[in-house]
């Protein structure tokens, strides 16, 4: 190889080099893309309240210079859940706005009214095989209720976001579409909690901003890591082509370039791995249950009966995060997830199934035995230490797979006699 050769890759390789640092620095400090909604947005806004479901409660809308209010006499009437709310419509068509390359929304609020601290927000995602134009329930429901603190932007990572259960109870959706999915999102709703006391509150909305990056992290590492791969390849094929002579050097080249794929296929399998679990609990998420039962039923969903679900729940939950905060609450759902694994079988599967709701699958276990198992359970978590001394309590529905039962059928049974063992008085154990 020519010394002109060596000295001109030499220099593609400092280039090469040099726009790698320039561009992950970009990448980091820069490259930021923002969407914005505020007062002057141009996207059509309204006020929804609860008048029509029946309710009684008056929702107001105004706009100046620099913000949105919504004034909202909650009052109590026939409809159980008493809200208002302000509804940004994206989109008066299908095509709605991808939310998913966005990591993280910023929140510019203020709350007013009596104990009114919490907000809840709606992303509503238009999916062709959930949703219809003439029916803006049929919208899939992405919710976060969130705490905002006084006078403060506040910002939350979009992951946070979870497909509502109601919502998914209401609509009866497949557990394979319960997925959250942002890539299509037509509405974005502001509203009052769901716990709320009565009276006169006001939300004022300075603005709403989705952050992300133009390219990911990821895309971007790829680029450079091709870009890499292909300088390196046409500097190898270069030095094959001069220096035959280098065969050896040239084959333990390639063989520490082969132990480097090894080692991105087995990083890329850990990734795939936590991308099934729950990041704070480590059980298993509704993706990852998906997968269990294909494991268990190895593509195929059997007929037969014999598969029996648990479905606990952690009584008083929330008393846990207003009386001693969210960092208690997160260590007592870890304890519960692990002091749940080392009561269940290997073949069992834990699965976090939103908030402090919880499903113990269990294959090849009849009524009887996951009955057993349910109480076992209910007893251990009464009798176990916890953080700061508290007091946990669990509930759960037991059901066992009938022959030819879909799966979904399963936990809906499961669920209702959950619901029964919360209506009996909480810390009980029932069979659906």
């Amino acid at each position: 190889m020519s010394n002109r050769t060596i000295n001109f890759l030499r220099i593609a390789m400092s280039l090469l080099m040099l726009l790698s640092v320039c561009l992950l620095l970009w990448q980091h400090f820069g490259m930021t893309r923002v969407l914005r909604i505020d007062a002057n947005t141009p996207y059509q806004v309204r006020v929804i309240d609860d008048r029509a479901q029946g309710g009684a409660s008056i929702g107001v809308l105004t706009q100046t210079d620099d913000a949105l209010l919504l004034d909202c006499e909650l009052k109590k009437s026939k409809y159980e859940w008493p809200f208002c709310e302000v509804s940004f419509e994206l989109s008066k068509t299908a095509e709605g706005i991808d939310l998913s390359d966005f990591d993280r929304v910023v929140f510019d609020m203020k709350l007013n009214g009596p104990d009114f601290k919490k907000v809840r927000v709606y992303l509503r995602n238009f999916e062709p095989e959930l949703s219809k134009l003439n029916e803006p329930l049929a919208l899939k429901v992405n919710e976060l209720e969130l705490a905002l603190p006084s006078g403060k932007p506040f910002s939350v990572p979009l992951k946070y976001f979870r497909v509502a259960s109601w919502w998914v109870e209401e609509k009866n959706v497949p557990i394979f579409s319960t997925d959250m999915r942002l890539n299509n999102v037509t509405q974005i709703e502001v509203a009052t909690p769901g716990v709320v006391e009565m009276g006169r509150h006001q939300i004022e909305i300075r603005s709403i901003e989705f952050h992300g990056k133009w390219i990911s992290l990821t895309q971007l590492l790829f680029g450079i890591v091709a870009a890499w791969l292909v300088f390196c390849f046409v500097w190898l094929v270069m030095e094959l082509l001069a220096y035959r002579a280098r065969f050896n050097l040239k084959r333990a080249q390639m063989s520490e370039l082969e132990t480097i794929n090894r080692v991105l296929e087995i990083q890329a399998e850990v990734l795939s791995n936590k991308v099934l679990l729950d990041p704070l609990t480590g059980a298993l998420n509704r993706e990852g249950l998906r997968d269990f039962l294909l494991q268990q039923w190895q593509g195929e969903m059997p007929t037969s009966a014999g598969m029996s679900v648990l479905f606990v729940d952690l009584d008083h939950f929330k008393r846990v995060n207003d009386n001693y905060g969210h960092a208690v609450g997160d260590e007592v759902l870890k304890q519960f997830a692990l002091l749940v694994k080392g009561e269940i079988r290997k073949s069992d599967g834990l699965v976090r199934w939103g908030g402090e709701e919880f499903l113990v699958v269990c294959p090849a276990t009849e009524l009887p035995e996951a009955a057993k198992l349910a109480e076992k359970l209910r007893a251990s978590i009464a009798n176990a230490v916890w953080p700061s001394h508290i007091v946990v309590t669990c509930s759960c529905g037991v059901a066992t797979r009938e022959e030819g039962e879909e799966f979904s059928s399963l936990i809906k049974r499961a669920d209702d006699a959950l619901y029964q063992a919360k209506h009996a008085g909480r810390n009980r154990v029932e069979l659906g």
